[in-house]
């Protein structure tokens, strides 16, 4: 059951990430059909933020009350309503309200995810796990690509949006009428004793593992990789036509082949996490310095597209950079859980939502770059993009300093009540 749930989870991460990017795979006709400015559609590409990180927070929050499942039900059936709603969208004001609503609604469905699979997976299998959610999202956001241009193509950019509909309508039944709340009786009893918890925790206690340097170092590191998620969800597929000078056909298989590669980089180096965290239970060791490496040298490759402008060279560097970049977006959320698993959602959807800031500042700041280089395009993107790699940098080596998340003992795992050192030694059955 546990890994059917984890490719729904994928399913649902690729849904979310498609309905996120395929407004800049249809950048061009939409700013055409509409007559938008490049810093008009930097005001689109950030409106989607504009409440992301509170209704991130409050959903999480509620999911952690109420079930992953409802919560995770309700979204995608407003994601479907408002995809279908885009064939009424006549001009900008509309298209902004509809991205701002579709930001509300998909903004819990990351942290709720997440805190999902730490239910059905033990800790020496959270990295592999959320990659695997993570990889969702370059799938829907990349991959799928080719197959969203040529759905833009030939049945226009709208009806494209409503294909997405359909495919959360497909998702919510299946997440409803075969996946099960949690993994084991006993991890129920563990929710009752966590109401109680959850009434008696205090905001102070709070406030002061939130404002741990794990916490915030961990938060601040996500903040700069959502930077390049964001700019490449938004302006990259514009990037690779206007700069780069690839057609919208080569530009859809450019943007594929950098997300296939990146989901083989970023799993590969959780499932390095994971096998160092099984073999010393380190987390400085297997989590922190493992992704903070990954970090700096992504940086260096996202820096160095803008000396080597070559298209094959321009394609292998956004691969590696984003790939080794997003390492952040699966282990992030294992130490935050780490550090308050009681409220492992809410500790999550802080992350991400703090994150998300990055989706609301990344895509004006590209605009207005661009905007201000004026015949000069290409200098506008290259200052946007050395910004990126110069925080990601800069937060990388400080994660690395700074983030010491708490060790638990070796016979416990917070999420999987009775879960002992000598069941890790055996399968992991457990807990399905």
């Amino acid at each position: 059951m546990r890994w059917f749930v984890l490719f729904l989870l994928f399913f649902g991460a690729v849904i979310n990430f498609a309905d996120k990017s395929i407004v800049g795979l249809a950048a061009v006709a939409i700013m055409k059909e509409l007559d938008l400015s490049y810093a008009a559609w930097g005001l689109v590409g950030s409106s989607y933020y504009w409440l992301y990180p509170i209704t991130g927070i409050f959903g999480a929050a509620l999911a952690d009350r109420l079930g992953a499942k409802k919560i995770l039900g309700v979204l995608m059936i407003t994601w479907a309503i408002l995809q279908f709603g885009v064939l009424a969208i006549t001009a900008l004001p509309l298209l902004i309200i509809y991205r701002v609503l579709l930001g509300v609604f998909e903004a819990p469905f990351s942290p709720v995810a997440y805190s999902h699979a730490n239910k059905w997976f033990p800790s020496k299998l959270r990295g592999f796990a959320n990659s695997v959610i993570v990889s969702g999202g370059t799938v829907g956001a990349m991959v799928v690509a080719p197959v969203l241009v040529a759905l833009i193509a030939t049945l226009g950019w709208k009806v494209a949006f409503a294909c997405l509909g359909a495919a959360s309508i497909v998702w919510f039944f299946l997440f409803q009428f075969f996946t099960r709340e949690n993994p084991v009786k006993v991890y129920k009893e563990k929710q009752k004793e966590k109401k109680v918890k959850l009434e008696k925790f205090k905001l102070k206690d709070f406030l002061k593992v939130l404002g741990s340097p794990t916490a915030l170092f961990t938060t601040l590191a996500y903040f700069s990789a959502y930077f390049l998620v964001v700019w490449f969800g938004v302006w990259l597929p514009i990037y690779l036509v206007e700069v780069v000078q690839m057609s919208a056909i080569q530009m859809g298989y450019a943007v594929a082949i950098i997300g296939v590669a990146s989901i083989l980089i970023y799993v590969g180096v959780s499932m390095l996490s994971d096998h160092l965290f099984k073999k010393n239970q380190n987390w400085r060791l297997s989590r922190v310095y493992i992704v903070a490496g990954a970090m700096i040298i992504g940086a260096l490759f996202m820096a160095s597209s803008t000396v080597f402008q070559n298209p094959v060279w321009v394609v292998v560097a956004m691969c590696i950079a984003k790939g080794l970049t997003y390492a952040i977006l699966p282990i992030g959320p294992t130490i935050m859980m780490n550090e308050l698993p009681e409220r492992s959602g809410l500790m999550t959807s802080i992350l991400t939502s703090s994150g998300n800031l990055a989706g609301i500042v990344g895509p004006l700041l590209t605009g207005s770059l661009i905007a201000l280089a004026g015949a000069n395009k290409i200098a506008g993107y290259n200052l946007s993009i050395l910004f990126m790699a110069g925080l990601v940098l800069v937060l990388g080596i400080l994660f690395a300093i700074f983030v010491k998340p708490i060790s638990l003992k070796k016979n416990e795992d917070v999420s999987h009540p009775k879960f002992t050192s000598n069941d890790r030694k055996g399968d992991d059955s457990v807990i399905v």
